[in-house]
Parts: C-alpha cells; structure tokens; sequence
C-alpha cells in the first residue's frame, strides 16, 4: 500500500478533531499534550505507536465516534498530601485524535501499552488487504 493509500486509512491533520491541539478540551478546563505518533503498516494491519510518557494502562482511554478514534492518557495525580513547589511540565495529559478510513474494520481495533508507548492495531477490512489473483487458463 502507498503512503496515499495509507493516509486514507488514517488521517492525521490536526483538523481532525478539536482536542488536537493543546488548548483545553471542551467541556472541562483541562490542557492536553500531543502525544507524538508513528504510523506503520503491513498486509493485514496500520499500527499506531504513541509516546505517553508517564502514562499506566488502566489511565488510557480510547474512544470511538463515528469513525473518529480518540485516545487519552492521564498521568498520575500528585498525592493530596503534596505540595506543589516547581512544575515544568504543566500539561501532564495526553489526547490526540484520528480520523479513520473505511478500510479499517472498526469492530476489532486493539491496543496494548508498554513502557510509555500506546500501540493501537488498526485492522483492515478484508477488501483492503492484499491478494493475489490465479491467473487459469
């Protein structure tokens, strides 16, 4: 698949959705980050990978509206019983969003974090995969 064919599977403009850029989300004060993203392919699959440094699985939300899939990180509170002293890294949530492609068979999209890395599997639908043809006499 060409990089044009990919990008019809996932668009990734920030005009996707209004949480890609870093101001606050709507309905709540909150600022995000965006989280930085590389996108590969192969036969059967596109794989995002997302950097969300800090970030534990069970503090990863991904959505689905529509055909635009949405994934969030938040990163641990500061205990209650802290205080603040000096903060260099204000925005500490991650949100980016994608606009998927109708290649992408959106019932059994997957996602595992590692390390600080989201990875969301993307599957293609059967029609988008590669073939081959038999070629008969």
């Amino acid at each position: 698949m060409s990089n044009k064919n990919l990008e019809k599977n996932v668009n990734v403009t920030s005009s996707v959705a209004q949480n890609c850029d870093c101001s606050p989300a709507p309905k709540t004060d909150r600022v995000f980050r965006i989280p930085r993203a590389d996108i590969y392919q192969n036969g059967d699959n596109v794989e995002l990978e997302l950097d969300m440094p800090g970030v534990s699985k069970e503090n990863v939300q991904i959505s689905l509206e529509g055909n635009v899939l949405t994934l969030t990180g938040r990163v641990g509170e500061i205990p209650s019983d802290w205080s603040l002293i000096h903060c260099e890294s204000l925005q500490r949530d991650y949100q980016r969003a994608f606009e998927l492609g109708s290649d992408v068979d959106l019932e059994n999209i997957k996602a595992t974090m590692n390390a600080g890395v989201l990875r969301v599997t993307l599957p293609k639908m059967a029609t988008a995969k590669p073939r081959k043809i038999e070629v008969t006499a």
